[in-house]
C-alpha cells in the first residue's frame, strides 16, 4: 500500500503525452514508440536464429544508447518544453536509434544477404526502413518533445554510428574474431551460429528441411 506522502513518479518508457482530440498526435504517439519495437524485433530474433549477425547489431545498437547518453550529458540542452520527456533533449535518442538500425540494417542487407527477387525485395525493405524512421523523427517534432535541430543531430549521429559500427564488424570479422566466437564452448552451448556466407540462407534452410521431410517419409514407409 503506497503511503500518502511518498513523491511519485511515473515510467516513462511508454508514457507518450499528446493534445487530446488531435488524431495525428494521436497516430505519432504510437509510432514514437517504434525504437520499443525494433528492441522486441531484436529479442526475438536472437533468440529464435541464434546468429551472430544480429547479435552484432544488437550490441552495436546498445552502443549507440550509450553515445547517446555522453552526448546529452556534454551538451546539456533542455527539451522544447520542460514538461515533455525526461532528461536534456540534444540530440534525439529516439532518432539516433531509429537512424543506426536503418543505416546498420541497409548496409548488412545490400552486401550481405541473398534474396530472390532481391532487386525488388532490397530497395522495398530499405525505404521502408527510412520511412518507419523519417516517421519517428517527425512524431518526436509534432508531439514537441524535440525540437528539429535535436532530432536532425540524432539521425546525424545514429546513421554515422551505424557507418562506424558496420566498419568495425567488418574488420573484426576479417581478424578472425566471429570465427572465434562461434568456436568457443559457450557459443556451442546457445547454438550461436554464423551463416553469412551462405548465398541464399532461406533457401538453404528449405532444401534442407524438405531433404529431411523426404528421408524421414521414406524410412517411415520403408
Amino acid at each position: 500500500m503506497v503511503d500518502d506522502s511518498v513523491v511519485l513518479t511515473s515510467l516513462s518508457l511508454t508514457h507518450v503525452q499528446f493534445e487530446r482530440g488531435d488524431p495525428i498526435a494521436y497516430l505519432f504517439a504510437y509510432i514514437t514508440l517504434g525504437p520499443i519495437a525494433i528492441m522486441v524485433f531484436y529479442a526475438s530474433v536472437l533468440v529464435s536464429r541464434r546468429e551472430v549477425a544480429i547479435g552484432q547489431m544488437l550490441l552495436g545498437q546498445l552502443v549507440n544508447e550509450v553515445v547517446n547518453t555522453v552526448l546529452k550529458e556534454y551538451f546539456q540542452i533542455a527539451r522544447p518544453h520542460d514538461h515533455l520527456g525526461t532528461g536534456y533533449g540534444m540530440p534525439s535518442s529516439h532518432s539516433q536509434f531509429v537512424w543506426f538500425f536503418t543505416t546498420y540494417g541497409a548496409l548488412y542487407l545490400v552486401r550481405h544477404i541473398s534474396l530472390n527477387q532481391a532487386l525488388l525485395w532490397k530497395p522495398a525493405a530499405i525505404l521502408l526502413m527510412m520511412l518507419m524512421s523519417l516517421l519517428v523523427c517527425w512524431s518526436r517534432i509534432y508531439l514537441g518533445y524535440h525540437s528539429i535541430e535535436q532530432v536532425m543531430a540524432g539521425s546525424a549521429v545514429g546513421v554515422g554510428s551505424g557507418v562506424a559500427w558496420y566498419v568495425l564488424m567488418e574488420r573484426l570479422r576479417k581478424r578472425g574474431w566471429v570465427q572465434w566466437l562461434v568456436s568457443t564452448r559457450l557459443a556451442h552451448w546457445l547454438y550461436l551460429r554464423d551463416m553469412r556466407d551462405i548465398d541464399n540462407v532461406l533457401e538453404w534452410e528449405y532444401n534442407h528441411w524438405a531433404g529431411a521431410t523426404k528421408s524421414r517419409l521414406k524410412n517411415k514407409n520403408a
